[in-house]
């Protein structure tokens, strides 16, 4: 089979296997006739039009040209069902999916090999209780595409990294190393462009709002938990607005402002059972 019959046969089985019909993949990148024409093998998409797509089916150019659907599909999948348990908090069964799957054999991309360590570096601390490790398979999972020098195109999964390091060095007393990292966290957040960024990565406010709040800094806490609640509710998700209203509750009470710290709470509850459905993820 062709390069051209390998692109366009790809690029309609993935977008099916995500359920878009070719009007909301094509739209903003090109003609849905255009689009017609690439997964039928009557045109080669230029490399502008090729890596909007891309981005839009969440793979790479490099999975999408050297990788088979069937593989591709695998890989997506494992680490959709991983993210589902970490989003429920199940840390036990991510440690079991983790050690039962031999998953990273067959992973050579660097933005997998990244998803892969943030993962594994959430089970070291929440389930084996050992930060040092977690932070130094975090760090190894950055590396691939991240360095201190980087100033643009940054990522969600980038982004939660550097807020759950913040968040173990804040964890273990840490607060100079937590605090820059936390802040930076949140700065990266609130410039990713929306059609990139991720819910989860709401997290962020939470983990630099809980450090604030109990570094006494309350009205700086109540300032990025609101921001958080706002960040979340502008991409339509309702993600952690109950913890970020919680830790802006504890922080009104701290300094006395018990109305609003009651209203806070009052809110953080309400708004609890709309938690339990999530872009397309049961919370429940």
């Amino acid at each position: 089979m062709s390069v051209q019959e390998c692109l366009g046969d790809k690029i309609k089985q993935i977008r099916k296997s995500k359920k878009m019909m070719q009007k909301m993949l094509a739209q903003g990148v090109c003609s849905q006739s255009v689009l017609s024409r690439i997964e039928n093998n009557l045109e080669i998409p230029n490399v502008s039009v090729l890596q909007q797509l891309c981005v839009r089916l969440a793979i790479t150019m490099d999975q999408l040209m050297y990788t088979n659907f069937s593989q591709i599909l695998e890989v997506q999948q494992f680490f959709v069902t991983l993210n589902k348990l970490l989003i429920h908090k199940k840390y036990h069964e991510m440690d079991q999916m983790l050690d039962e799957t031999e998953i990273l054999d067959r992973l050579y991309l660097d933005t997998d090999l990244q998803l892969y360590f943030y993962h594994l570096g959430i089970v070291e601390y929440f389930v084996k209780n050992r930060p040092e490790t977690a932070i130094q398979g975090l760090r190894h999972g950055l590396s691939y595409t991240y360095s201190e020098n980087k100033k643009d195109h940054f990522s969600s999964i980038e982004v939660q990294i550097i807020g759950f390091i913040g968040r173990i060095y804040a964890d273990t007393n840490r607060f100079l190393q937590a605090e820059k990292r936390l802040e930076r966290s949140v700065k990266l957040a609130v410039e990713l462009p929306i059609e990139q960024s991720t819910f989860e990565v709401t997290k962020v406010f939470y983990h630099y709002a809980r450090f604030l709040c109990a570094q006494m800094q309350y009205e700086k806490s109540i300032a990025v938990a609101i921001q958080g609640v706002k960040w979340s509710l502008d991409r339509l998700s309702y993600y952690y607005i109950e913890d970020l209203l919680h830790v802006a509750s504890q922080a009104h009470e701290k300094i006395g402002n018990i109305d609003k710290s009651q209203w806070m709470r009052k809110t953080a509850d309400s708004i609890k059972t709309l938690t339990n459905y999530e872009n397309g993820v049961d919370l429940s």
